[in-house]
C-alpha cells in the first residue's frame, strides 16, 4: 500500500491515526477485517483495496461519524445545518 513499516507499527499501536475512534463500527470493523484479508492472501492489488477503503469512508460520511471531529477542530461549525458528508 505504500506505507512503512514504521508507519504501520504507529498504527497498530494507537500512536498515529486516532483522531476519530471507529472501532466497533460493523461496517467500519467489516470492512478493515475484508481489506485485511486482501491484502494478507496477496490477491488485490492496490486499487481493489483503495476502492474497498474509499467505500467505507463515504460510508463513514454518511453515517456522521465525523461530526465530533469536525466540532473539535471547528468549534464555531454549525453541524446542525452542516450538509457536507451528505454529499
Amino acid at each position: 500500500m505504500g506505507i512503512t513499516q514504521p508507519a504501520v507499527s504507529k498504527y497498530m499501536h494507537k500512536k498515529r491515526g486516532i483522531a476519530i475512534r471507529l472501532e466497533g463500527v460493523s461496517y467500519v470493523d467489516e470492512a478493515a477485517n475484508k481489506i485485511a484479508a486482501l491484502l494478507v492472501s496477496g490477491k488485490a492489488g492496490k486499487v481493489q483495496i483503495m476502492s474497498k477503503m474509499n467505500e467505507v469512508s463515504l460510508r463513514v460520511r454518511k453515517g456522521k461519524l465525523m461530526c465530533d471531529l469536525h466540532r473539535r477542530l471547528e468549534p464555531e461549525l454549525n453541524l446542525v445545518s452542516c450538509r457536507i458528508c451528505e454529499a
